[in-house]
C-alpha cells in the first residue's frame, strides 16, 4: 500500500470519527467533544464549593493607619501580625491602641495597616454613641466630612480631623466572579445567610477588581445576631 492510499484511508477514518462526535489530537488519541468540553469547564470553572454561596469574612472594630501615624503612636513601624484576626484582603496586628470622642474611650481596638493615604477608624454600630459622635456608614476610605477622633498608642497620640466611618456590608468579587453572579460594581444587593438562624441582610454594596477575593464582608455585631461561624455561606438575593 502506498503512501497516497494510507493518507486516503487516514482522511476517512478522520471524518467518521468526527462525524460520531469524537474529537482527535495531535498524538491521534481521541476522546468525545461532550468530554473535552467537560473537562475544559471543569479545569476553567473558579467555583470549587456551591457556585452560588459567597464565603463570610468577619471584621471587627479596627485603627487603619498609615506608616507615618503608626511611628507616632508605636514609635516605629515593626508591629505584628495577629494570624487569629487578620481577614482576607486585611492584616490585624496584636497591638493595640485606645480610641477616644467627647464622651468616652473605647481601648484595646487592634491596629491594621492602612493601603491608602489617610489613617481611619472603623467602628461597630453603637460605637459612635460610646464615644459621643455621628459617625457615617460608609465604604472604606470614604471618610470625608466624617467626625475626627482621638487615637493613642503607648508612644504617642493623634487627633484626626475627620475619619470615622461605621464600615458598610460589602461583597468583593473579581469580574469572573460578578459575571457570574449576575451583579455588576457599585450595586447594593441583599444576602441571605444560611444556617439555622439564617436571615436577610440588605444594603451590601458590590466591589469588583481584578484579583480580589470572594468573600461578602460583615462585623462582629451581625456575627453574633446570625450565628455565623467558620463555615456559614451567603448568597446574594437581590
Amino acid at each position: 500500500m502506498d503512501k497516497r492510499e494510507l493518507d486516503k484511508i487516514t482522511k476517512s477514518v478522520l471524518s467518521l470519527l468526527k462525524e460520531r462526535g469524537f474529537s482527535v489530537s495531535e498524538s491521534g488519541s481521541a476522546k468525545q467533544d461532550n468530554e473535552v468540553h467537560s473537562q475544559d469547564k471543569k479545569e476553567k470553572s473558579p467555583f470549587k464549593m456551591d457556585p452560588m454561596l459567597i464565603p463570610v469574612a468577619i471584621s471587627d472594630r479596627a485603627v487603619v493607619l498609615n506608616k507615618k501615624d503608626i511611628e507616632i503612636c508605636f514609635g516605629g513601624t515593626s508591629l505584628t501580625r495577629d494570624d487569629s484576626l487578620s481577614i482576607p484582603g486585611r492584616d490585624v496586628y496584636k497591638e493595640t491602641v485606645t480610641v477616644s470622642g467627647p464622651d468616652g474611650e473605647i481601648t484595646g481596638v487592634h491596629v491594621s495597616p492602612s493601603p491608602f493615604e489617610n489613617s481611619q477608624v472603623e467602628l461597630l454600630s453603637g460605637d459612635d454613641l460610646k464615644l459621643g459622635i455621628n459617625a457615617p456608614l460608609r465604604l472604606c476610605n470614604d471618610i470625608e466630612s466624617s467626625p475626627g477622633i482621638r487615637i493613642a498608642g503607648p508612644s504617642g497620640s493623634i487627633e484626626l480631623e475627620e475619619g470615622a466611618i461605621i464600615p458598610m456590608r460589602k461583597i468583593t468579587v473579581d469580574p469572573v466572579h460578578a459575571e457570574h453572579f449576575g451583579v455588576v460594581k457599585g450595586q447594593i444587593v441583599s444576602v441571605e445567610v444560611v444556617g439555622s438562624r439564617g436571615g436577610i441582610l440588605k444594603n451590601v454594596a458590590v466591589l469588583i477588581g481584578k484579583g480580589y477575593d470572594c468573600n461578602c464582608y460583615l462585623d462582629v455585631n451581625e456575627r453574633d445576631a446570625f450565628c455565623i461561624g467558620k463555615s456559614t455561606m451567603v448568597k446574594i438575593v437581590k
